[in-house]
């Protein structure tokens, strides 16, 4: 063989196995980091100002940036059961933070055939890692191989005096210690409890670079107790508290994001790693209604920014299910991207089994589609005719631009032109009735295929009577 035509082949064995290349077919590392109680504007590439976010600017950056990225809930139980099923959680029985409290648990319709998203990935060859908060109905020591740190509702971010933290890894304590408003660590030397989460990531991707590996990276921040390291506190000293906290949570958080990223850089693995980032409902409004709050802080503040949106967490207005939503994968989709059509995180599911090169569990039913194809330009038009969302009688569906969102109290449906009033300020139903009333019903009629709630007792699942629960007041005490 002549030189320069070995030389030319050495150059081309050398570029296929440069580190971070992807060689065709092989199914990539998928990393599925999901935030709790952020605002669709906090992160800065969604215009916040609170705290810097670059490594998750950064994503987009590398990625494909959704404007109109869905949780499937407001609130973060029935949100996270929409993830992990990728279908409407509604279908199983659960639509509010309620239905998933342990003596509601059996009535859960969610048979033993439906996989969750971890337990396919395995199936598929992956091994399968969750860190923080699980908050779902089943056992995460058998839906995935390895967890840490694991939560149901919240946990505390500084240990105690025992090396423990309150409501983590402990499946008898669901709820943190309560307390608001810590800048610590109060124990020398105690790991802040998102740092930790930041480590055991490294770690586990370490672990597991050899193999194909889902990583579940379900941070408790930025969710209450508003607890924050001392080392930030001159940082954030010109905000209010808790924004002050929260900015400080925000930036830990997008910290240590950027401690995951740097290993896969460092490792070689950056390039056919599929990244998703994104969260489970909007930002929380604090009040003294929240156990332990600090005297001389705000009587009603929002925790956080939902930017342009109205609206925030426990609400079917944009600022409660709205939420950042970030695709990179360097290996099959393009850098700087911005894509505006309607998804939901219930598309997950179906987007990383077929990321995979999987098949959909016998027994299991998506409602959730494959967005790669979209993403990627190979399809046009949207993933989603319509999206629902659905609690007791309050909800909303998206159709197009139009949304409807739907209430127990009067008024009873308001329609909105999210292209022209992203802020949802100015009510069309009276100006549009034949549209209101064609979302609306098929708003009911989705909403008549459902089973009942699983916090309903037995004997009023054939009442017809208004959910309880729909009232603004129960919703607040619910939203954990």
């Amino acid at each position: 063989m002549k030189p320069l035509r070995v030389c030319l082949l050495l150059l081309w064995l050398l570029s296929v196995a440069a580190p971070g290349s992807a060689a065709p077919g092989q199914k990539p590392n998928i990393i599925l980091i999901f935030a709790d109680d952020l605002g669709y504007g906090d992160p800065g590439c969604y215009g916040g100002k609170l705290a810097p976010t670059p490594a998750i600017d950064s994503l987009t950056q590398g990625g494909i940036r959704c404007t109109d990225g869905y949780a499937t809930a407001p609130v973060c139980a029935p949100s996270r059961f929409g993830l992990l099923t990728g279908s409407y959680q509604q279908r199983f029985g659960m639509q509010w933070n309620e239905d998933q409290h342990l003596r509601n648990r059996p009535r859960l319709q969610l048979p033993e055939s439906h996989r969750t998203l971890p337990e396919a990935l395995r199936e598929a060859g992956y091994v399968t890692g969750q860190l923080g908060k699980w908050n779902f109905v089943r056992d995460v020591k058998t839906c995935v191989d390895e967890a840490r740190d694991v939560m149901d509702w919240e946990g505390d971010y500084f240990p105690g005096p025992d090396g423990r933290y309150v409501g983590v890894d402990d499946p008898k304590k669901v709820d943190s210690g309560k307390v608001q408003g810590i800048w610590g660590p109060q124990q020398p030397g105690g790991e802040y409890l998102t740092d930790r989460i930041g480590r055991h990531a490294v770690e586990f991707i370490e672990k597991h670079q050899a193999r194909p590996f889902f990583l579940y990276l379900a941070f408790n921040a930025v969710h209450s107790p508003w607890q924050a390291k001392a080392a930030d506190r001159e940082r954030f000293a010109h905000l209010e508290p808790p924004l002050s906290f929260y900015a400080a949570m925000l930036a830990t958080m997008d910290e240590n994001i950027g401690r995951v990223l740097v290993t896969l850089k460092e490792l070689g693995l950056e390039e056919n790693t599929l990244v998703v980032f994104t969260a489970d409902n909007g930002p929380a409004m604090g009040s003294p209604g929240i156990k332990v709050w600090p005297q001389g802080w705000p009587q009603r503040i929002l925790v956080g920014s939902a930017g342009p949106l109205n609206g925030c967490k426990a609400q079917y207005l944009e600022g409660g299910i709205r939420e950042p939503f970030i695709v990179r994968w360097p290996a099959r989709l393009k850098a700087g991207a911005e894509y505006r059509q309607p998804v939901s995180t219930m598309d997950l599911y179906a987007t990383f089994l077929a990321a995979a090169g999987a098949p959909v569990p016998a027994g299991t039913r998506l409602d959730g589609v494959n967005l790669l194809p979209y993403l990627t330009g190979e399809k046009i038009g949207t993933p989603h005719q319509s999206l629902y969302w659905k609690h007791g009688t309050e909800g909303a569906v998206r159709e197009g631009d139009w949304k409807l969102v739907v209430s127990g109290r009067k008024p009873q449906v308001r329609l909105f032109n999210l292209a022209q009033d992203l802020g949802e300020t100015k009510d069309l139903s009276a100006e549009k009735p034949e549209l209101t009333q064609r979302l609306h019903q098929a708003w009911r009629d989705w909403s008549a295929t459902l089973p009942p709630r699983a916090a309903e007792p037995p004997q009023e699942r054939a009442s017809t009577k208004t959910n309880k629960s729909a009232t603004p007041g129960k919703e607040r005490k619910a939203q954990k």
